[in-house]
């Protein structure tokens, strides 16, 4: 699920008890989950947005494992913040396309750090359960359904 357009709108905490959890906290925020759309698609499909979209999905709740691969895009001149570099020509052997800088593009954005990090710091699902709030859960889920079909 997506929230269509927020990632040009404030970036959220995504910290619980003081710690980053990876997750927001969707009443905090004031976030209408209505307006949220499913990405949906047959086995193998991809799926791309923003990082700053409001994004997310159900608990698995299966025998099996979800499995996510995270591919991470960024222009040759947006430099981490975190992680920082410490070997440039490693750095630079990663790009795809564009020419390799040391002058980093710095436009004014809202930015969060993820410090300090999760307690049980570890894949961003186990990150996630020191959340206490859940969003986009099936029972949400059915219950948008159910408004839509009202209509």
């Amino acid at each position: 699920m997506v929230i269509p357009g927020s990632h040009k709108g404030p970036t959220y905490d995504h910290h619980a008890d003081g710690y980053f959890c990876g997750a927001i906290d969707p009443e905090a925020c004031k976030l209408d989950l209505s307006k949220a759309v499913p990405l949906t698609g047959k086995a193998g499909t991809c799926s791309f947005h923003h990082v700053r979209m409001v994004h997310g999905s159900a608990q698995n709740t299966s025998q099996r494992p979800r499995q996510l691969l995270l591919y991470e895009l960024a222009a040759s001149d947006a430099w981490p913040l975190v992680n920082a570099v410490t070997n440039l020509d490693e750095f630079n052997a990663k790009l795809l396309c564009g020419e390799p800088s040391v002058e980093p593009r710095i436009v004014p954005a809202p930015v969060r750090m993820p410090f300090p990090p999760a307690k049980g710091q570890g894949s961003i699902y186990e990150n996630q359960f020191g959340s206490k709030k859940r969003y986009f859960a099936f029972d949400q889920l059915a219950e948008k359904k159910e408004l839509a079909g009202a209509k």
